[in-house]
């Protein structure tokens, strides 16, 4: 409800604008019509100032301002005003979606729900915005070590200084608890030597340690991927039968360039019974390590027969379909 005072001021106002304006018409005492219309407008602003916004409230001298253009005329104009200030904005039920990816928009766009947008995180880091680079690197705190540490080697190399700092503690961070965990899983699997799954967790941190370039040199590399191998070959002495434990031996060898390893490895994903479409990226990278181009040119066949969706593969299999066209 209007405040009484405020609803008198709002009464005199348009009383000084009305008399105002036939002072104008008449054209007499047009110095009396002057000083009606501004003691008028400061009325009229004081006394609608319940009608805005409540941010505004203090900013009484809009609507007043507003009136001075015109007897009359401006309390139409500051009315239309106060009314345009009170609209509330539409609201934006828009959904942004922020894909940690290295691949660009159009490779993924087609994913998202139509009309929405997204930006890569790689697009992200690349942005001239300063402020969103910074905003996208903080952002990775929440993010696995895996995903997250590559990005933030790229936020090391930024232009921006402040970016590269977010960057750098992130990271020492990350990898700190990395750590910390592996020494966990170390001292568990002491006290329980005969823990499979403690054993497979260790040496999946280990390989984690390579794959992230973490481990540092190539022979720290290779001293933690022998120590993955070790892990998984005692875990599937206890369980034979665990396909899990068999595709990530498969998976380790092959990283480790260990052709004899990984060809026992696959044989016992195969007694497993591992699906196909889960080895067969693996299997034909071993195919390529042996040097055996027949073979690898029927599993690429085989792949894109079974319908198989996995978009490396599918850049593959078409680079060697246009190298055997060539041929012929």
């Amino acid at each position: 409800m209007m405040n009484p005072i405020r609803l008198i001021s709002v009464i005199i106002a348009v009383v000084l604008h009305v008399v105002a304006l036939l002072l104008l018409v008449s054209e007499q005492y047009e110095w009396l019509a002057i000083i009606l219309h501004i003691v008028g407008s400061l009325a009229w602003g004081w006394g609608v100032a319940n009608f805005l916004p409540l941010l505004q409230v203090q900013a009484w001298w809009l609507p007043g301002a507003c009136a001075l253009i015109f007897p009359v005329g401006g309390l139409m104009a500051s009315a239309a005003l106060i009314q345009l200030l009170r609209l509330k904005p539409p609201e934006n039920n828009t959904q942004r979606y922020v894909i940690w990816s290295e691949r660009s928009q159009a490779e993924w766009s087609a994913t998202l729900p139509a009309g929405a947008p997204g930006l890569s995180i790689v697009e992200i880091l690349q942005s001239p915005r300063t402020q969103l680079r910074r905003n996208a690197i903080l952002a990775l705190r929440d993010l696995d070590p895996q995903l997250a540490i590559p990005l933030l080697r790229k936020g090391l190399q930024d232009s921006d200084e402040q970016v590269r700092i977010y960057a750098q503690n992130i990271l020492s961070t990350m990898l700190e608890r990395f750590e910390g965990s592996v020494k966990e899983l170390e001292q568990r699997l002491v006290a329980h030597p005969d823990a499979v799954i403690a054993a497979v967790n260790l040496a999946e941190q280990y390989f984690e340690l390579v794959y992230l370039d973490v481990a540092g040199d190539d022979e720290t590399a290779a001293h933690y991927l022998s120590k993955a191998l070790a892990l998984l070959e005692r875990a599937a002495e206890r369980e034979p039968n665990d396909g899990r434990i068999a595709f990530l031996g498969l998976k380790y060898s092959l990283r480790a360039r260990d052709i004899v390893a990984a060809q026992r490895w696959l044989a016992r994903t195969q007694r497993c019974n591992v699906e196909v479409q889960q080895v067969l990226p693996w299997h034909m990278e071993l195919t390529f390590l042996e040097g055996n181009w027949a073979k690898l040119k029927e599993q690429f066949a085989a792949f894109t027969q079974a319908g198989y969706v996995n978009r490396r593969i599918e850049h593959l299999a078409t680079f060697w379909n246009r190298v055997d066209s060539a041929k012929a």
